[in-house]
């Protein structure tokens, strides 16, 4: 049917049983309710209302439309709120890539608030590495991605949403274990052990810069995950610098970790999204980021 101005006519007159009232109801005058009827009629090419010299009583299709009307005026009424929704934002889909580091932060709990306050915006999550995310990223199997780091890919926009700060990590026989902190200049000719450059070489390349500026780190090993980062500290392979919160949160028993003194390096974490999405629920959802910021 083109019109469903028309069926709301006819339910209204199906409910008052009378052309004046319902008119009266709907703001509109009797003759051009009776014409927007007829024009139903047409268009169905049945029978709605049999009319007789009092006024008129309900055929079988009258009666099977106003059956089948709430119901086709409720589903139309959601599906225009449903398309609304879409098209601001409310409503729809979005990917999220989270960092190994930012999983366990403020990030997830920011990330709940977010699907309590929408409840029409499924949102689905991967976590991964920065390197990683970013190629998820740009494949479009993910929307947004928090990652660590400077980002200086040329398709992807970033949003600085925090800064992590880095701590030393040591097992507990080592002779630094015992430090309340630590300088910079204690650890640059300490064995270390790092997680894995292809995980993210823009942050890894700004911790190796920071510390050991021109030079290089005595690397003795290569991890990908900071949990097997720490198995290694732990043995006296070597020591290790990790995000101070989330080492301290996995730490095992055999873990030190030491806060620097001063001049600490900082992690950043950032949002990323690629530039020209034009996804409303992605716009959205940055913008409520900010606002909650």
């Amino acid at each position: 049917m083109d019109d469903l101005r028309r069926v709301r006519y006819f339910l209204a007159v199906a409910e008052h049983r009378h052309f004046g009232r319902a008119a009266e109801s709907l703001h509109i005058t009797q003759p051009a309710l009776s014409q927007q009827v007829k024009a139903l009629e047409k268009e169905l090419g049945v029978e709605l209302l049999a009319r007789t010299g009092r006024g008129f009583v309900m055929t079988a299709a009258g009666l099977a439309l106003q059956a089948g009307a709430q119901q086709l005026l409720a589903a139309a009424a959601e599906l225009e709120r449903t398309v609304r929704a879409r098209a601001s934002g409310t409503a729809g889909e979005l990917k999220i890539a989270f960092t190994r580091s930012g999983s366990d932060s403020d990030i997830s709990q920011r990330i709940r608030d977010f699907r309590k306050e929408f409840p029409d915006i499924t949102v689905s999550t991967i976590t991964g590495w920065t390197s990683w995310n970013l190629d998820l990223l740009e494949s479009g199997e993910v929307d947004v991605a928090f990652v660590r780091g400077n980002i200086t890919h040329p398709r992807v926009q970033t949003h600085l949403i925090g800064l992590q700060e880095a701590a030393v990590v040591v097992s507990k026989g080592h002779p630094l274990a015992e430090k309340a902190s630590l300088e910079i200049a204690e650890i640059v000719d300490e064995p270390i052990v790092l997680w894995s450059r292809q995980t993210g070489p823009d942050f890894y390349d700004e911790l190796v810069t920071h510390i050991w500026g021109d030079g290089a780190p005595n690397l003795v090993a290569e991890e990908s995950d900071a949990e097997q980062v720490l198995d290694l500290v732990s043995t006296g392979t070597g020591i290790s610098v990790l995000d101070r919160k989330r080492a301290t949160r996995i730490a095992h028993e055999n873990i030190v970790v030491i806060p620097f003194g001063t001049n600490p390096p900082q992690i950043a974490i950032r949002i990323a999204w690629m530039r020209g999405s034009d996804a409303p629920a992605l716009a959205h959802f940055l913008d409520w980021w900010r606002r909650c910021s």
